[in-house]
């Protein structure tokens, strides 16, 4: 979307700005879609991975993905800080620098944080329901 943004400014947009657009958008754009790749392809090469994990030692698969969980969670608050740097910097931009170029990469900031902060708020999330239903299997199992 922000690709095809990017293009849409460049090529209808009439002021400055509009056109000024196209890099910033374009390098988020490149940003997002070169992660989500990479996501679709580790992960479809990982769930195959966790159920032969899974069936040879389910305890252990357990034990070891609880483990897994908590490792990351230190990462949700870090991430709200990163959200808010690119909310503090592209503020700072907008208000105190009049050239069209600095505003576009303060829009696209903004962009980015927004979307940062809105992909860490669901994927903490189902992290925390995840954890949750990891729990409750090891509880059963100890019973």
């Amino acid at each position: 979307m922000l690709l095809i943004s990017a293009l849409l400014f460049n090529l209808n947009g009439s002021t400055p700005t509009a056109k000024a657009l196209l890099i910033p958008l374009a390098v988020i754009g490149f940003f997002f879609a070169s992660i989500g790749a990479g996501g679709l392809y580790s992960n479809s090469k990982k769930v195959a991975r966790v159920e032969k994990i899974y069936q040879q030692n389910p305890h252990d698969f357990v034990d070891a993905e609880i483990k897994r969980v908590e490792d990351f969670q230190y990462l949700y608050p870090m991430s709200i800080a990163i959200s808010l740097v690119c909310f503090l910097i592209s503020v700072g931009l907008l208000y105190f620098v009049k050239n069209v170029h600095w505003q576009a990469i303060a829009i696209a900031l903004i962009l980015f944080g927004t979307a940062f902060a809105v992909i860490d708020y669901f994927s903490k999330e189902r992290a925390t329901i995840y954890y949750e239903k990891l729990l409750n299997y090891t509880e059963e199992e100890s019973l």
